[in-house]
């Protein structure tokens, strides 16, 4: 008997990034193993509540999912795994029903990908990149850590990681930035979407903006606004860890 399938994320109420993002990773499910397996979930409750009223869309929770594809005759349901890190989020998801597949940084390959795609990690033409993560309260949070230290020992000393709600900070950025000459700085967000964070706390014109912060310590700033979930690594990446599983 074939296996249900849940992608569950996050979630984003940004129709834009979601339909670059999450739509593209469910829409490679759906073509490989069937829609009849296929069912969408978020685990942000707030994210649901937004996306119900502005869109009159109705998105699952994950047990709401498990239970959607339990009644459709799946007697097993994979959860497949849009998030970045096993964190808070990440240890919301429930295994009753199946397997649970890996967050996107859970294996030393796994950073080894990130760290050496070209694309993802493209200057385009400016002297670093600093890449916005989430960050998180939980133990996890050190994955932007080994991220960047996987980058200093690849040679990349020019690409900086830091996060909104983490430990390592767009303070302790700027601090390495001024040991250096780099002047002209492409800002990048590191979360599937490019939702909330990405273009009110990373580009915006607000004052404590990152790219605000950046351009009054007296860099040139370049902003991309291309979630994670738009790269086709990315999304190969998620689908290597379905199979894994299935």
């Amino acid at each position: 008997m074939k296996k249900g399938i849940l992608v569950t994320s996050f979630g984003t109420s940004h129709s834009d990034t979601r339909k670059k993002t999450i739509e593209v990773i469910e829409n490679l499910v759906i073509e490989k193993y069937g829609k009849e397996c296929f069912e969408r979930a978020f685990t942000s409750n707030i994210i649901r509540k937004i996306i119900q009223k502005n869109e009159n869309l109705k998105i699952y929770n994950q047990k709401e999912g498990l239970e959607a594809l339990k009644q459709r005759g799946f007697s097993e349901v994979i959860t497949m795994s849009l998030h970045i890190l096993a964190g808070i989020e990440y240890s919301k998801l429930d295994d009753t029903y199946g397997k649970i597949t890996e967050p996107l940084l859970a294996t030393d390959s796994d950073y080894e990908e990130i760290v050496q795609n070209n694309e993802f990690n493209d200057l385009e033409n400016n002297d670093a990149i600093v890449f916005m993560g989430h960050g998180s309260d939980h133990k996890e949070d050190v994955i932007y850590k080994i991220l960047q230290e996987k980058y200093n020992s690849s040679g990349k000393n020019n690409i900086f990681v830091a996060t909104v709600e983490g430990k390592i900070t767009l303070k302790d950025v700027l601090e390495k930035l001024s040991k250096t000459n780099f002047k002209n700085i492409l800002l990048k967000p590191l979360m599937i979407v490019a939702g909330d964070h990405a273009k009110n706390d990373m580009a915006s014109d607000e004052e404590d903006s990152w790219k605000s912060i950046l351009k009054k310590n007296g860099y040139n700033v370049t902003v991309s606004l291309k979630g994670m979930g738009e790269y086709d690594f990315i999304q190969k990446m998620f689908m290597k860890k379905l199979e894994k599983v299935l």
